[in-house]
């Protein structure tokens, strides 16, 4: 629980960048985010080529770092901010901010209360307790930005994305795919 509540605090640091965007323009934001994935893409490339870089990241990471990623796997935290990037070049700017809330809080909601709560196992190690955290932080965040019914829906699909088994990281598929949906829904909804 403890290394969990570490990586979740490494996770929260996240939370910058949708506060940022509140009060910068998308051209100015997009130009930050892709400095982040810049450094981000040069870390893991390091990582890679270099034993010297690669035994310096891992003395001071090592702690916070899920199995696959000592093995040389591309980290969340890589993920994370390619996925924040993407929002933020695709997706409208409220449609944005939410749906890097939902990684930051709603993933986060999930795993500290799945890890301390969690009795009903839905798939692998994944509860009931902590997708239900996770939906409940996602529909709040959501009504404070955009409609109700695209919020509470992007929700849902958030949590589906948080919960489902998926290869590729959920720190990319929750803001992209919860995004995706609630764009699609302003897009093509008249509420």
């Amino acid at each position: 629980m403890i290394k969990e509540l570490l990586r979740k605090t490494t996770h929260l640091a996240g939370f910058f960048i949708p506060l940022i965007y509140i009060v910068l323009d998308k051209p100015k934001m997009i130009l930050i985010a892709g400095a982040f994935v810049g450094i981000a893409v040069i870390v893991e490339l390091l990582k890679w080529v270099s034993e010297s870089f690669r035994e310096l990241f891992f003395r001071f990471f090592e702690f916070i770092l899920r199995r696959h990623e000592r093995k040389g796997a591309i980290t969340g935290a890589t993920y994370y901010i390619i996925g924040t990037f993407l929002c933020i070049v695709i997706f409208d700017k409220n449609i944005a901010i939410v749906s890097v809330f939902f990684i930051v809080l709603g993933d986060t909601a999930a795993a500290l209360v799945g890890k301390a709560w969690g009795r009903i196992k839905l798939i692998g190690r994944k509860s009931l307790e902590g997708s239900a955290a996770c939906f409940i932080v996602c529909a709040v965040i959501s009504v404070f930005w955009i409609d109700p019914v695209i919020g509470i829906t992007g929700a849902f699909v958030a949590t589906l994305a948080e919960l489902l088994p998926m290869r590729i990281d959920d720190n990319l598929t929750v803001p992209i795919i919860s995004g995706a949906v609630m764009q699609l829904m302003v897009e093509n909804m008249s509420l």
